[in-house]
């Protein structure tokens, strides 16, 4: 209707509202005369107009018209063809039909015979008037007619879902009625299925057959707790997921697949804090589980489990502590104080740390000098990181130290002895590690200690000293612990670790 074939057409008739109703008609069933009405309509409508349109032969057949065998199709004839009794006005407005051929007349109104001359028939013409069959006698006795025959046919019984019988006069005899099988889509009574989330009912209209097929064909979309998300939209699955509509299909649902990545999580934690499952949160929280304890300004600081001790790196004299109260951690600091020490009261070499490994304490000047023996103090051992406070032995006390003038050598004979160790032995103890690992240590303890001879060495203020000693008369002698123009020399401590 659109085309260039009724283009004369359009400038007369709007072909709008028949281009829709053709296309309604293709869409309603199978049956092509519905389509053909459409055309016939509007080429009817251009006829009227004086404009001839030969639209059926464009139609591959499928709108083709059959006429009786005397007469012959034209597009465009007139309204009212002419026949022997009468001739047609001279009218603008064309028909088409079947018509009498080139040369022939139609010999009356009502008579459907073709003659080449009007005002005769020749004898013995059969030709039909009125559905009658008529035969012109022989010697002008007349015209005999009898009513048509018409062919019995089966009794027409429409089967299948959505045809109705129709009586209408047949085509190729249109004395005659034929009954036929019309479609209606309106009497199927298949309704379309009722299709889940996600898919859509779709109707596709097969040849020789009247009703549609209904499927459920999927919509390209996302269902989850029956609803629907268009490709690129978010989806809400839960509060510990992030999902997202995308345009890739599911192969065995036919749906588009949902894509989802877990919320951003904290991995790790601040020292002191540790992961640990949150009820009805997505992520775990840190949670502490040991005390920091910041020992100065700046620093990182100790981290100490409940229970736990441990000095101060850089003091000796300061401990730092941790305990769980009532679910809170509390650090506290202990400090050690120590009594008044004056150096200057002190035997050199005597100054040694107290067992607390804070406080100091030496020999006094005037005091009795100690014997060589093991003396317990606590010291702290680490290794690898490792460490624990362990009670072990040191050799403390006071060895002879002799100086004798030799005769023979001119000269002073100094002999000394050192307060070291005698017996010790192998033993292990277990080393407290960051994470409550044990580590396995041995270490070298200190059974029992011993003067022992060693070689002698002056301090320097005594060697600076030396070049003044008088050599004393002959025979004369120094022993003991000192003599009388030299000091002591200090005691030897060699503590072992």
């Amino acid at each position: 209707l659109d085309t260039n074939l009724f283009s004369r057409c359009h400038t007369v008739a709007s072909p709008k509202h028949y281009y829709e109703g053709c296309i309604f008609d293709s869409f309603t069933g199978p049956d092509s005369s519905l389509v053909c009405a459409s055309l016939q309509a509007y080429a009817a409508l251009c006829a009227q107009k004086g404009i001839c349109v030969d639209w059926r032969s464009r139609t591959g057949g499928a709108c083709l018209v059959t006429c009786p065998a005397h007469r012959e199709y034209r597009a465009c004839g007139p309204v009212q063809e002419p026949t022997c009794k009468s001739r047609s006005a001279n009218s603008p407005r064309l028909a088409e039909g079947c018509f009498c051929p080139e040369g022939t007349t139609s010999y009356a109104p009502g008579f459907d015979v073709c003659v080449d001359l009007c005002g005769r028939l020749p004898f013995g013409e059969h030709f039909e008037f009125d559905c009658k069959d008529c035969v012109c006698l022989e010697g002008g006795s007349g015209i005999v007619c009898r009513p048509k025959t018409c062919h019995p046919r089966p009794r027409m019984e429409c089967e299948e879902e959505g045809t109705y019988a129709v009586t209408e006069v047949d085509p190729a005899n249109i004395c005659c009625n034929i009954t036929s099988c019309k479609c209606n889509v309106s009497l199927c009574r298949e309704n379309p299925p009722p299709c889940p989330l996600g898919f859509e009912v779709k109707s596709k209209m097969v040849p020789e057959r009247c009703c549609p097929f209904y499927s459920c064909v999927p919509k390209g979309v996302c269902v989850l707790q029956n609803a629907e998300y268009q490709p690129g939209s978010p989806v809400f699955s839960s509060k510990c997921q992030n999902c997202t509509c995308t345009e890739g299909r599911d192969n065995a649902t036919q749906l588009n697949i949902i894509s989802c990545t877990h919320v951003p999580c904290n991995t790790s934690c601040n020292p002191g804090f540790e992961l640990v499952d949150n009820p009805g949160e997505c992520c775990k929280k840190c949670q502490q589980t040991q005390c920091i304890v910041i020992n100065r300004p700046g620093s990182q600081g100790m981290v100490l489990k409940p229970g736990d001790m441990k000095r101060d790196p850089l003091n000796n004299c300061t401990f730092f502590s941790c305990m769980k109260i009532h679910g809170q951690f509390i650090s506290s600091v202990s400090s050690i104080t120590c009594p008044d020490f004056d150096p200057s009261t002190c035997l050199p070499g005597s100054i040694t740390l107290m067992p607390n490994g804070c406080c100091r304490k030496c020999l006094p000047r005037n005091e009795t000098r100690v014997p060589c023996s093991t003396v317990p103090v606590v010291r702290e051992i680490s290794h690898n990181g490792c460490a624990k406070l362990v009670t072990m032995n040191d050799c403390f006390g006071s060895c002879g130290t002799f100086a004798t003038y030799s005769a023979e050598a001119q000269s002073l004979d100094h002999r000394c002895s050192c307060c070291m160790q005698q017996r010790t032995s192998q033993r292990e103890v277990m080393l407290q590690c960051p994470g409550g690992r044990l580590l396995r240590h041995t270490y070298t303890h200190i059974d029992s200690c011993l003067c022992q001879d060693t070689m002698c060495e002056l301090p320097p203020w005594r060697r600076a000293r030396r070049s003044g000693l008088r050599a004393p008369g002959p025979g004369a002698g120094v022993s003991g612990e000192r003599s009388a123009t030299q000091a002591p020399p200090p005691p030897s401590i060699h503590p072992v670790y």
